[in-house]
């Protein structure tokens, strides 16, 4: 049995626009979701009212003001690009970190108590380490609940 040509046309006309309709809202999500990354956060309280979280923009303020310009700042390679970007320092690792064993030997020290972690920064001549701390604020992309990736990396290299 046969589909009438009028009804073909009908339904591939139906689905074509089904799926027009689709990607153009696909691409709508995705351009609001990656497009525009920022630094500053916000959130809503208990009450409803909304609250601005700009701590990463002042503290890589702070970076910029209070240390030298030749200074080499050891962080989670999250934010090594703000970092270099918004302080003009230079980071250890960023995103576009290639060397997996310069990332695992950061990851290790991170997950290393001070002795440790003191002797590695040092020995990758860092002048500055940065953690960041969701605390009070319950910021929950902090490097406390980074670090089973930084124990993971750093055992991939250092078993």
């Amino acid at each position: 049995m046969m589909i009438p040509f009028d009804s073909a046309i009908m339904l591939l006309c139906f689905l074509m626009s089904t799926m027009t309709g689709y990607i153009f809202h696909s691409t709508m999500l995705g351009s609001e979701a990656y497009s525009s990354p920022s630094i500053i956060l916000s959130g809503r309280r208990n009450d409803g009212s909304r609250y601005i979280i700009d701590d990463f923009r002042e503290a890589y303020y702070w970076i910029k003001q209070n240390t030298p310009k030749e200074a080499k700042i050891m962080s989670w390679w999250d934010y090594g690009y703000q970092i270099t970007g918004m302080s003009n320092r230079t980071v250890l690792v960023d995103n576009n970190t290639w060397n997996n064993t310069h990332i695992a030997t950061v990851g290790r020290a991170m997950a290393s108590n001070e002795e440790e972690a003191y002797r590695i920064a040092r020995s990758l001549d860092a002048n500055y380490v940065l953690v960041i701390f969701g605390g009070l604020s319950n910021y929950s992309g902090d490097d406390i609940s980074k670090f089973l990736w930084m124990v993971r990396i750093g055992a991939g290299v250092f078993p």
